[in-house]
């Protein structure tokens, strides 16, 4: 039993001290442009939906749906997100009354105005995936930058 209780504690020693690095980094980041901040947090994002599996989602989603409708409803059931994503205008919408993402869930990494950027290129790699086409996101407002909620906007 004491190999086993070892090699927990070291698998939580070494998750700790990731998250100490990831923090830093993220703060590290706010000394450069927002310009390239954003860009390299989106990349996170974009890394995090290939591994989570959410992209081949997105792909089954988009070969198999008929219309945006079909795609919007199906997203809204079978992906794991904070909130609901409509159609409103010529934008695509969802408010999250909490952070979704699960290393902030786990506290693994802080939200901050900056690491959300990271959901951003999320939402983005995978819209574009299942819509097909290049889309642009805005992060309307953010826990991590101090709102009480989180909304995405995508424009198509």
């Amino acid at each position: 039993m004491s190999d086993c209780k070892e090699i927990l504690d070291k698998k939580e020693k070494l998750l700790r001290r990731a998250s100490y690095v990831l923090n830093a980094v993220i703060k590290g980041l706010d000394c450069i442009d927002v310009e390239t901040r954003q860009k390299i947090m989106e990349s996170c994002g974009e890394a995090c939906a290939r591994e989570d599996g959410d992209l081949a989602i997105a792909e089954r989603i988009a070969r198999e749906a008929a219309d945006e409708e079909e795609i919007l409803a199906r997203v809204n059931r079978e992906i794991t997100w904070c909130g609901t994503w409509a159609r409103e205008g010529d934008t695509i919408r969802t408010t999250c009354m909490r952070c979704e993402c699960p290393l902030v869930r786990n506290r693994i990494v802080s939200p901050t105005g900056t690491f959300c950027n990271c959901s951003r290129g999320w939402v983005k790699c995978f819209f574009e995936t299942v819509l097909r086409k290049s889309v642009s996101v805005e992060l309307e407002k953010s826990i991590g930058r101090g709102d009480k909620v989180c909304t995405f906007v995508i424009y198509t």
